[in-house]
Formats: C-alpha cells, structure tokens, sequence
C-alpha cells in the first residue's frame, strides 16, 4: 500500500534536516527542491481522517507537528541561506501557490490547521529579512510573503510592510510588493480597499516607470468582483486611464450575474 504523505512526514522532515545541514556543495538546494514537489503532493490530500490514521497507525495530529517544522526549517533557509537558497525556498511555495489557484483551492492547503503560534512564528523569522541590506532579498521576501498569504492578510505588520515598499525607489522591490499586494487583496476586501488608493496613487504618478504601471495593471485583475471596490475605483481621479483592465474584470462580472 503506497503510503501518503501524513505516514511520510517524520521521513520527509529529518531528510530535508540532514540536507540542509550538509557542508557539502549543492546538498542543501538539493534538499529544498526535493521537498517541493513532497509539499505540493501533500496541498492535494484531503484532511487526514481517524480512519486513515488509524490505517496507518499514525499518531492523530503528529502529521501536522512535522509539517510545521519542515516550514519552520525551510524559513530558516530562507533567513539564513544564500541567494540561490532564497529563490529555492520562494521557488516551493510559489509552486504550491499556482497549484492551489489551478485547482480553484480545493486543495487543503500545506497551512491547514497550522496553529496560530506556529504561524506568527514563521512569520517573525521570515519579516526579518525585509529591513536586509540587498534589495533583491528584500523582493524575494516580499514574494514569499505573497505566497503565504492564507495565514498573513490579517497581520497588521505585514500588511503595513507590503503597503509601504510600494513607495521603493527599487523597480525590483515595488514589483515584488505588487505582487504580494494583489495575493493579499485575493483573500481580503478590506486591504483590497486600502490598496487601491495606494495602487492608483502609483499609476497616476508621473515619476512611475512603465513597467510598473504595466505591473500595476495586471494587479487590478486580483481584486475582485466587488461592488464597493468597483465604484471606489471608478470615483478616483485617473480612472479612465490606469484601470481599464480592472474595470473591464468587474464588467464581466456584471455580464455574469456576479453582482
């Protein structure tokens, strides 16, 4: 019987350890790529129910501990790592991401039933790295933070980080925040509320380059159907000209009956 990835957790965690603390050239990228496609299968299983558990004789819950702490261990990689390690690390959860969105997030998701410490945890080892020297750490961080955007729209500190570096003088930085931005506004008509104003503040802007308002543009597509947004966005001042693809994405909705 081919085992799921509940009863391989405890495997897959001390592999993903033993590789990330090898010195040797290459292992610890290695390590990280292997526990990708592992984290994406596992996004596809369904809760884990008393009678699988049972099938295998796992302990309830034991699964969920080694999934945290392979999360906890790959944000420490991320923190601690080189660049190549960061862009494999963001590379992970940027995969589990688009399968989650191709699959209409049917999926559990890897944070499922992720406590809140544990959450706030990952989030505190990782938030570090925004005030880093290298702009590109900080813009694959803000990715990242995209990326996990289930279990960090609510917190205020971050919202705020992503929200700000809208304001960068680095092209690389304020398309990493957009792209974090539009994540968040998928989950949360509130910060989807409050960065419209800042968005089309941006594409009004003389001083932005165009390939961010391009960039900006397609982040109007992840807002949303919502009726609030829609007149928010048509009573602001250059409406006409940084939001058609937004306004076109809210006439469809209209077509649909979504409204």
């Amino acid at each position: 019987m081919e085992k799921i990835p509940a009863a391989c957790a405890m495997g897959w965690s001390i592999e993903l350890e033993k590789g990330l603390r090898s010195r040797k050239p290459g292992h610890s990228i290695e390590a990280i790529n292997l526990i990708g496609p592992r984290l994406k299968q596992w996004s596809r299983e369904p809760q884990t129910t008393m009678a699988v558990y049972n099938m295998y004789a796992l302990v309830p819950g034991e699964d969920r501990l080694f999934a945290d702490t392979i999360l906890l261990r790959l944000a420490d990689a991320f923190v601690s790592g080189n660049r190549e390690t960061k862009i494999s690390v963001m590379r992970v959860f940027l995969s589990i991401l688009r399968q989650c969105k191709r699959n209409d997030r049917q999926a559990h998701g890897i944070f499922t039933n992720m406590s809140l410490e544990n959450r706030l945890e990952l989030l505190r080892r990782v938030k570090v790295v925004l005030t880093a020297e290298s702009v590109e750490s900080r813009a694959l961080t803000l990715v990242l933070l995209g990326c996990w955007a289930d279990i960090a729209t609510d917190v205020a500190e971050i919202r705020h980080a992503i929200l700000s570096t809208l304001l960068s003088c680095h092209v690389l930085e304020v398309k990493a925040s957009l792209f974090a931005a539009g994540c968040y506004s998928e989950n949360s008509d509130d910060f989807a509320s409050v960065f419209l104003e800042s968005l089309l503040k941006l594409m009004n802007s003389s001083k932005t380059l165009p390939a961010l308002r391009i960039c900006g543009a397609r982040t109007f597509s992840k807002m949303g159907c919502s009726t609030v947004l829609a007149m928010k966005a048509y009573k602001m001042k250059g409406v006409k000209t940084v939001s058609a693809d937004y306004l076109a994405n809210f006439a469809s909705g209209y077509a649909c009956g979504a409204f």
